[in-house]
């Protein structure tokens, strides 16, 4: 599974943090709530939310990546656990809240991997939940790690039986970041064959920064979660977000 580690200059990282932020307003206040991170990946986004709510716990199914996470992030009321997505172990009606940000088109059996979110989320407990937009489940996604991706309706199907109430967002690049990701592009396709990654990222960066800069947009370091979108409704420009309410 993809698991981007927390590092300033790289768009997708921030555009990954825009969503714990974006989701923290969603579901705020948090301060007296317990919340799942599903998968919390690098941890970044699972200590983010630590500094809003009460409780924390991220959770991941390779155990080096939570050691690694435990050993980057110390906020007392935040824990990681290596865990199997499908078969959470916790009680029922665990948490008030969960995020799950870009996981469920890695998982095997996406069914059982919503039926365990629903389970130990609490009556009336929210759950925020991303996805690529996709072309549907009988379309081979272009991203090799990705086992499948979801039409609208698809994931529609998929998510209302189990909540009285979704309310559907998308997420797209803002202006800034698209002339940003069109700058790295140039560094991209200056090497098709993939030498550039034997180049140390910061000088890469270096690059792409000074390009953006040249075209009128910013440095890779200016890119906020401010640079990201979010809109109610979804578009075929934008990603899948579905706020649920069991």
């Amino acid at each position: 599974m993809e698991r981007r580690a927390a590092y300033p200059t790289d768009t997708q990282h921030v555009v990954n943090l825009s969503g714990y932020v974006w989701a923290a307003r969603q579901l705020a206040p948090l301060e007296q709530r317990c919340v799942l991170d599903l998968s919390c990946g690098t941890g970044y986004g699972s200590d983010y939310l630590g500094a809003f709510a009460g409780r924390i716990v991220g959770i991941d199914c390779a155990p080096a990546v939570v050691a690694k996470s435990r050993a980057d992030y110390l906020r007392s009321n935040v824990a990681f656990l290596a865990m199997d997505a499908c078969a959470l172990a916790f009680h029922d009606a665990s948490f008030d809240c969960i995020v799950s940000q870009d996981t469920i088109e890695h998982v095997q059996d996406d069914r059982r991997f919503v039926a365990e979110l629903t389970r130990v989320l609490k009556p009336q407990g929210r759950l925020v939940i991303f996805t690529p937009h996709g072309k549907g489940r009988g379309v081979t996604p272009a991203d090799p790690y990705h086992i499948r991706e979801y039409t609208l309706e698809e994931f529609k199907a998929l998510l209302q039986p189990h909540f009285s109430s979704v309310r559907w967002y998308g997420r797209r690049q803002g202006d800034r970041l698209k002339t940003a990701e069109q700058s790295m592009d140039v560094v991209r396709n200056l090497d098709p064959v993939g030498f550039r990654n034997c180049v140390p990222r910061p000088i890469r960066h270096w690059l792409g920064s000074m390009i953006s800069r040249v075209q009128g947009g910013p440095a890779l370091h200016e890119i906020a979660s401010e640079d990201i979108e979010y809109c109610e409704g979804v578009t075929d420009e934008t990603n899948l977000i579905g706020v649920c309410m069991k």
